[in-house]
């Protein structure tokens, strides 16, 4: 047994160096982005060696515990990002906050409309947090993990190309709030593109990452359990 998870752990470390090589190569382009390709090849592992996905993903517990400890650190990042935005505090929380509650209840309407099962509905609800935030939320609900996985990179991709022509029909000029919105809207997936774009202010994108992840994780306690 414990081969068998130091086996998983190496596999899980390797398929991250590999995807870190693959995201320089591309010239760090988002859809090379490590969270992305990295489980891409941990799944192609799974298929070549003929192991079950959820078999792999118990195996490798201890990097979720690890995941949930960097999700408790992101209230840093958070905190010292609240010192810069000064007068735009208070704005910019509320954009937050409003955005965090549309991203969930949205889904949640929309899955009690179209009668979706729960545990797609469930999956699909915390897809705007960052990765290891929405695979906690879906595997304490028991839903599907590799949907949800799946709804939270098609949240980065979309919300990382559509964000800032949006923004900019809007006639959003700070690049601050900017930089802030990228993190909300498309979590680490945004942050590529944020430090393309706004380099000085990456730890606002940031920020607005971990700023959703913790307002997810608070609605998704409520309303999924």
């Amino acid at each position: 047994m414990m081969l068998e998870q130091t086996a998983a752990l190496l596999l899980a470390c390797l398929c991250y160096v590999v995807s870190r090589g693959v995201f320089r190569l591309s010239q760090r382009h988002v859809l090379a982005l490590p969270v992305f390709v990295s489980v891409l090849l941990v799944l192609i592992a799974c298929a070549v060696f003929g192991l079950e996905p959820s078999d792999f993903s118990v195996r490798t517990q201890t990097l979720r515990t690890a995941m949930d400890v960097a999700v408790v650190a992101m209230a840093v990042p958070l905190h010292q990002a609240c010192k810069r935005l000064g007068p735009l505090l208070p704005s910019m929380f509320l954009g937050l906050l409003l955005a965090s509650v549309v991203s969930v209840l949205g889904v949640l309407a929309a899955g009690w409309m179209l009668k979706v099962p729960w545990h797609i509905t469930s999956a699909v609800a915390p897809k705007a947090a960052t990765m290891p935030v929405a695979l906690s939320l879906t595997q304490s609900v028991g839903a599907d993990q590799t949907l949800g996985v799946t709804a939270v990179l098609l949240t980065g991709v979309f919300g990382t190309l559509l964000t800032p022509p949006l923004l900019r029909r809007l006639g959003v000029q700070d690049e601050r709030v900017q930089a802030f919105v990228l993190g909300v809207s498309a979590h680490a997936i945004g942050l590529v593109r944020a430090q393309a774009e706004y380099p000085d202010h990456l730890d606002l994108a940031v920020a607005g990452m971990c700023g959703n992840a913790l307002v997810t994780t608070v609605l998704c306690s409520f309303l999924l359990s």
